[in-house]
């Protein structure tokens, strides 16, 4: 199958459409399925996207969720204000920090038993049928949107 950018901004607006616990769960299954081959950008600004991990980790679980919920959805507070001014690749190192915590669960990490909705699966489906570099624009461009 070929894949068009116009294929990868179908599927971010299809994210961009479903509940935060979904998109947040879609962002960790696609980083579970491409981990092994990215690696985070060097002049991505790691820094100031491990300052915000930082504050975020010191939280207490339900808090550390609610942080991520709220820069999903853009509700105003600090923690998303600094997110906002992030260049686009230290928002994308953000996520992949993250996603490194929950998996060392130094961060809440993703619950075994969460069940997308159908819509989500439908919108992780088309994301896991992306090539690799899509792939990477998918995670770009939805984490580029939020905030």
């Amino acid at each position: 199958m070929t894949f068009t950018q116009a294929n990868v901004e179908q599927a971010v607006d299809a994210l961009r459409r479903l509940n935060a616990d979904d998109q947040l769960a879609i962002l960790w299954f696609v980083y579970e399925e491409m981990k092994g081959s990215i690696t985070p950008d060097p002049k991505a600004g790691l820094e100031i996207s491990q300052a915000i991990v930082d504050r975020i980790q010191q939280m207490s679980r339900d808090e550390q969720l609610q942080a991520q919920r709220d820069i999903v959805t853009g509700t105003h507070n600090d923690i998303t204000q600094q997110y906002s001014a992030l260049n686009p690749r230290a928002k994308l190192g953000v996520w992949y920090i993250l996603a490194q915590g929950m998996e060392n669960q130094t961060i809440v990490p993703m619950p075994n038993n969460y069940k997308l909705s159908s819509e989500a699966q439908k919108v992780l489906n088309q994301a896991k049928q992306l090539d690799f570099e899509h792939q990477t624009s998918f995670l770009s461009s939805a984490v580029n949107k939020m905030c």
